[in-house]
């Protein structure tokens, strides 16, 4: 009889404690977390706008465009001599549109695509003189009305010195009237369309190399991230590129981030930031080692780079992510004590279940 006693006493005491440790582990599960608020200027990246902005446009080809087939200008230059090229800018209903002309260099964004109309981006060192630098616009801004059609004149000036492979770019014409809706967003739409000048080249989108030039810890986009700083020096599209990054302890074999990407392109003469992903956890400071694989057509490239996380710059990245868990700090020592009183209850019990079991 008292052995049936005490096995439904030891039953109920250990219901008990696993509802109390049910209880405090939901400290953790409902946690707050922050998140980072963006405010972003979208553009018509495609050569045809979603929204009916008033107007189109419509590259004129001209006699030195290498390859006819494609939509964009791929153009063949002399050095010293200025080259003309027109776009057509017709009205497409009776309202009045505004809008705005410029050659934008073409850089490589954070997810390894090639974008333009950006001034937020690092340029490259072995960029020399750019498509911006040798363009000029004949009108920077003009008005379309009543379905009439306009021209402008973009004007490629090559250097006296020769080139190789290509400058890329693209010529912009946007909505000069845009609109900002309540949360702070710009709302910007029309065409971009590219511009590859070369001298020497049938091909622009052969590109052949690829350097590791920084690995860092740092916060982007509120995320705590390691950044390895890629870089495309050769004055050619690099197409098809896959990056993979695995993240070690220093000495250690055990992986503790690791992120893969595909279908990748950079800009020639760029650069961009190839992000693995911390998490939500706080950065811990130490020596870690990045191992990078890539891959662009039949060139393979691999790097393991060693760098370290001081406890000052830990709290730093800490603090200025706003993705991440936290708690009350009672929340741990609360936990211990349950524990500890939890291993205690369960040894007397048993303790006591031997001593009834001896009668």
């Amino acid at each position: 009889m008292g052995k049936q006693f005490l096995k439904k006493d030891f039953l109920f005491l250990l219901k008990n404690i696993l509802c109390c440790l049910l209880v405090v582990s939901s400290c953790f599960l409902f946690v707050t977390s922050g998140y980072a608020e963006e405010t972003e200027e979208t553009g018509g990246k495609e050569s045809q706008p979603q929204n009916d902005v008033g107007f189109a446009v419509e590259p004129v080809q001209t006699t030195t465009q290498i390859d006819t087939q494609k939509g964009f200008y791929f153009i063949k230059v002399t050095p010293n001599e200025p080259q003309e090229l027109t776009i057509k800018i017709r009205s497409t209903n009776v309202q009045p549109a505004t809008v705005s002309i410029y050659v934008k260099n073409a850089y490589t964004n954070q997810n390894g695509v090639i974008d333009y109309d950006n001034d937020e981006y690092t340029r490259d060192k072995t960029l020399k003189q750019s498509i911006e630098e040798l363009t000029s616009v004949s009108e920077k801004k003009i008005t379309v009305q009543n379905y009439e059609e306009k021209k402008v004149t973009i004007t490629v000036t090559p250097p006296g010195e020769r080139f190789e492979g290509v400058k890329g770019g693209a010529i912009c014409v946007m909505n000069a009237d845009s609109s900002e809706t309540k949360e702070g967003l710009r709302s910007t739409f029309g065409y971009r369309i590219g511009l590859l000048v070369t001298e020497d080249s049938e091909r622009y989108d052969d590109g052949s190399s690829l350097n590791l030039l920084d690995v860092k810890p740092t916060v982007h986009q509120g995320k705590r991230v390691i950044q390895a700083r890629l870089q495309n020096p050769e004055a050619k599209i690099l197409t098809d590129l896959t990056v993979e990054t695995k993240l070690y302890k220093k000495g250690s074999r055990e992986i503790l981030k690791k992120r893969t990407a595909n279908n990748m392109r950079m800009a020639p003469n760029s650069q961009f930031d190839f992000a693995t992903n911390w998490g939500i956890d706080p950065i811990k400071s130490g020596a870690y080692t990045l191992a990078i694989k890539a891959k662009s057509g039949t060139n393979t490239w691999e790097w393991k780079r060693d760098f370290s996380v001081g406890e000052k710059q830990a709290t730093k990245i800490n603090e200025e992510a706003s993705f991440t868990i936290t708690y009350q700090g009672w929340v741990p020592l609360v936990v211990i004590l349950i524990g500890l009183t939890s291993i205690i209850l369960i040894g007397c019990l048993y303790v006591r279940s031997k001593k009834w079991e001896a009668l």
